[in-house]
């Protein structure tokens, strides 16, 4: 009896330390992680009654030790966290997210081009590939692209669904060296980055994103060489530019970058230029990309580049010339009468008649008041000084300019309304005053060509009443076209008007031979002197 007892408190106690043995013991689970169908890297996974949690590797893959009862494993994203119920799955390995595919092998076409993605390369272990995408990423995080590139460029033509990295990366590395070079090296490399897009598009999609960005380096590029283009190649430029940055903002909507909506309004305005849009076409435009720009500053009232979008939206649309005073006008005589207290209604009407230039009617100056009344800012006070000044009161307009200028805290915005008074200082021959004005509108936006030109204007009008001598006043000539020089630089939408202020005065350069009686040569620094005050290097006719 007592044996018997002791072999049964035995096979107790070894049964007992077997569970206790099998609840210590972990599972293994090791899988892949799929994201849009592509391996998924830096997922957190963590598993229920699991030790630890585990990063996705770069190809998706993930192994943790869970527990016999681990009734989940957890995948943290980004952006967000999905969890999958393993209760009474067994298996070792459980992939997550994997959609339903063939399952029979990869194809590779016979030209050589491989067309499985970069975790089913390295599952198949092909030597070249491995080597190849081992040496690219080496150089490339060393930032040596100019060896990383013949790497980079197996990877790109045999394996091009390897990974999207392959176009992001390359197009990096070759607008570095496009940034470094000059004459036809660059417009070989304007075409190469341009042909990585269009392969970018086929094997990876993202069509709107990748056209945004594709057509505003084309006509950054482009439009640098405007001077030099026929008035069809200008049209033609302009043509691809719109089709592009059109099929872009369709496809992203309000995720659309800022310079993008810009750049639609510049091309969409200057086909209407052109003849080949209408003016509700140019209304539609920029009613849509307003609206994207709205969206996005609602987010974030902070974002300096849909401000500055907005302002360079606006001043397109103004500057367009599609849509004039007398369709306006009336347009918003009975939204005001229906309207005549609401403060967002009127400021729209405001904005509208005030781009347009038409603040010489009557209702733009009902409106003007009534929205002063309401909301005294800075744009109610930009608007009461339109008014004064199409009203001929000169004085009055400048006081409402400058308490514009001084409550006004959007630099863009400022900007605008410096400009315009340098102008009417302009009209006043306050010369020094009105360059003051033009300098700050340049602070405010550098890359704005129009106050440059303003100070050009501004040299070539004081140009008689500087100097002691004739050559030393046509000297003044030289530092105004340095002006105009510098508008084209910074902004391409101001070349052509730059362009013909530059052929205006340059005429009126010093010629050699009465340049040598005064001791002058070209390339000598000469100082401007009077109000002005100004150097440039001498150039002769």
């Amino acid at each position: 009896m007592k044996a018997s007892s002791n072999k049964m408190m035995m096979l107790l106690l070894m049964l007992t330390m077997g569970i206790a043995g099998a609840m210590a013991q972990p599972r293994v689970i090791k899988g892949t992680v799929y994201r849009d169908g592509k391996p998924a890297s830096g997922v957190t996974v963590t598993a229920h009654k699991g030790s630890a949690s585990f990063f996705t590797s770069f190809d998706g893959k993930y192994e943790i030790n869970a527990d016999l009862k681990s009734k989940w494993i957890n995948f943290a994203f980004p952006d967000k966290e999905e969890r999958v119920n393993i209760e009474g799955n067994s298996s070792e390995v459980i992939d997550f997210g994997k959609a339903a595919e063939s399952t029979g092998p990869v194809a590779v076409s016979v030209n050589g081009v491989d067309t499985r993605s970069r975790a089913q390369l390295i599952q198949a272990g092909v030597k070249e590939y491995i080597e190849n995408v081992s040496i690219y990423e080496q150089f490339y995080n060393q930032g040596d692209y100019k060896s990383a590139l013949q790497t980079w460029e197996t990877l790109y033509k045999h394996f091009p669904k390897s990974s999207e990295n392959i176009y992001i990366q390359g197009i990096k590395m070759h607008e570095d060296l496009y940034s470094k070079a000059t004459g036809a090296d660059k417009d070989a490399l304007l075409k190469k980055i341009m042909e990585i897009y269009d392969n970018r598009i086929a094997n990876f999609d993202n069509k709107g994103f990748n056209l945004g960005r594709k057509a505003t380096l084309y006509l950054k590029h482009n439009l640098a060489h405007i001077d030099e283009m026929t008035d069809q190649q200008k049209k033609d430029l302009y043509k691809t530019g719109y089709e592009w940055l059109e099929t872009s903002v369709k496809e992203q909507g309000d995720k659309s970058e800022a310079a993008v909506l810009l750049l639609l309004n510049q091309a969409t305005s200057t086909l209407f230029k052109t003849g080949d849009f209408t003016a509700d076409k140019v209304m539609s435009v920029y009613d849509r990309t307003s609206a994207v720009v709205e969206a996005n500053l609602a987010k974030n009232p902070d974002d300096d580049n849909f401000k500055k979008a907005k302002n360079g939206i606006n001043r397109t649309f103004v500057e367009s010339g599609a849509v004039t005073c007398e369709v306006l006008v009336p347009l918003y005589e009975a939204e005001f009468a229906k309207n005549p207290n609401d403060l967002a209604t009127l400021k729209r009407i405001n904005y509208m008649l005030n781009g347009q230039g038409c603040s010489s009617s009557k209702r733009y100056g009902d409106v003007a008041v009534k929205v002063l009344q309401l909301e005294p800012t800075a744009e109610s006070a930009f608007s009461m000084a339109r008014l004064f000044l199409k009203r001929n009161n000169t004085p009055k307009a400048i006081e409402y300019y400058e308490q514009a200028i001084n409550t006004q805290t959007d630099k863009y915005e400022k900007a605008t309304y410096c400009d315009e008074m340098a102008h009417v200082l302009f009209s006043q021959r306050d010369y020094s005053r009105s360059r003051n004005y033009a300098r700050q509108a340049i602070a405010l936006n550098p890359e704005w060509g129009k106050p440059y030109i303003m100070i050009g204007k501004l040299y070539a009008s004081s140009a008689k009443s500087i100097g002691e001598s004739d050559v030393q006043q046509r000297v003044v000539y030289v530092l105004a076209v340095d002006q105009f020089i510098k508008a084209k630089s910074v902004d391409p939408e101001v070349t052509a008007e730059a362009n013909k202020e530059i052929s205006t005065y340059s005429q009126y350069f010093p010629g050699k031979e009465d340049a040598f009686f005064e001791g002058l040569k070209a390339g000598d620094s000469f100082r401007v002197g009077g109000w002005i005050n100004e150097s440039t290097t001498v150039r002769l006719k």
